[in-house]
């Protein structure tokens, strides 16, 4: 597995590393560098290259281009290197960017199947990033490395049903593609495995990347609107991003500093599970875009498998798996109307509990227990005619 990651803290390529682990694969892992952490690494079985390389955090499009390129890089010739000793079967490649599948190129001359996990959509992303339109050359050549990548995949996996019609209507084959929801690890998330938490009040959580995008500065002008209404209330968030020093700025001047807590860094799957359970509401304050329209956010599914009721906005992707039942809605970026839904919660426990009860009905019906058999499927179709080109490759001896 390739990926543009910190490993640690990216739940979506860790548990399906792990599930292949687990079930008896041998999987190496070609990640980011982290500081304070070695080069080579064993994490639930797990074999975890990293490459002298740390994530880019900035406001640039040229400069994310080029953090892009020296990684694929560096995985390039990191994988080659691994090839020739290891004979990988499988090359899975996670997105971003869609190009890094050009790390299993070389492996696939020889047989490797390459497998690519579309996390996001890139020409929506650049262009709710970076304010550009879709007429724009660089969108239009977004576009154009996404299908290409597509192509040159074996197998392509998506997070959600909308996601694949996106990439459908611009090319992609539909019999390539399988929707993979991007669920969370019940070995992690599990309330069995996670020490309680001594009582101390309503707690309002959100943990993950901190963008513009994603409305962390919305949800804190929510708060501390209600403030004064929720008496006890605290605000934590556990993540980092682009937009961290202006949300570390914006927590100072809001008045209510001392009931909000934000980590300023992202921490590891494990320990995102410790901080987040047992916390009375999860928020998602992602404003619309084009990008966040098509998103269906790990950590809404986290809150959800955990047991926290969810105060989410009315996006085409979580609407389309949530009803009106299931989640608190409010209009995306709605200050006042996200504050109401604090209140509401807060006031109402019986709510809450509704809530929890009726989103319930999507863990049952997307659990990994059950979405990890389609993994295994992609990774386990592998035509006759690539296992003898492996062989015919190991017979040449490269």
């Amino acid at each position: 597995m390739v990926a543009y990651t910190n490993y640690l803290s990216d739940a979506r390529p860790r548990r399906e590393a792990e599930a292949l682990a687990r079930r008896g694969d041998q999987v190496d892992f070609i990640a980011l560098g982290e500081k304070g952490r070695p080069s080579l690494e064993i994490v639930q079985g797990v074999r975890l290259f990293r490459v002298k390389q740390m994530r880019y955090r900035g406001s640039g499009g040229f400069s994310y281009g080029l953090a892009y390129l020296r990684f694929l890089c560096a995985a390039t010739l990191k994988l080659v290197h691994l090839f020739r000793r290891e004979r990988y079967e499988v090359v899975y490649v996670h997105t971003m960017p869609d190009l890094l599948v050009l790390v299993g190129l070389i492996p696939k001359l020889f047989g490797a199947k390459v497998v690519l996990n579309v996390h996001d959509m890139m020409p929506e992303l650049y262009m709710s990033k970076f304010g550009i339109s879709e007429k724009q050359p660089l969108t239009r050549f977004l576009a154009l490395q996404e299908q290409l990548s597509i192509r040159l995949a074996d197998k392509v996996i998506c997070v959600h049903d909308p996601h694949r019609d996106v990439l459908c209507k611009r090319g992609a084959p539909r019999r390539k593609i399988t929707v993979l929801p991007n669920v969370p690890d019940p070995l992690v998330f599990c309330s069995d495995n996670v020490e309680a938490r001594p009582d101390s009040g309503f707690r309002i959580v959100y943990h993950g990347t901190v963008a513009r995008r994603l409305g962390l500065d919305l949800g804190v002008r929510a708060f501390a609107k209600i403030a004064d209404s929720c008496p006890g209330a605290r605000f934590e968030i556990f993540g980092d991003g682009d937009a961290g020093e202006e949300l570390e700025a914006q927590i100072l001047a809001s008045g209510v500093k001392d009931r909000i807590h934000f980590t300023r860094k992202m921490l590891c799957v494990e320990s995102i599970a410790q901080m987040i359970q047992g916390a009375s509401v999860g928020i998602i304050p992602n404003r619309r875009d084009i990008a966040t329209d098509y998103m269906l956010p790990v950590k809404l599914l986290e809150y959800v498998h955990l047991g926290i009721p969810v105060i989410a906005p009315r996006l085409l992707a979580i609407q389309y798996y949530f009803g009106e039942d299931q989640v608190e809605y409010y209009e995306p970026g709605d200050v006042d109307e996200m504050a109401d839904c604090i209140v509401r919660l807060y006031r109402d426990p019986g709510k809450r509990s509704e809530l929890v009860r009726k989103s319930a009905e999507f863990g049952k019906k997307f659990h990994w227990d059950v979405l990890k058999e389609d993994l295994f499927k992609v990774i386990d179709d592998w035509p006759t005619q690539r296992r003898q080109a492996a062989a015919l490759g190991a017979g040449m001896g490269i």
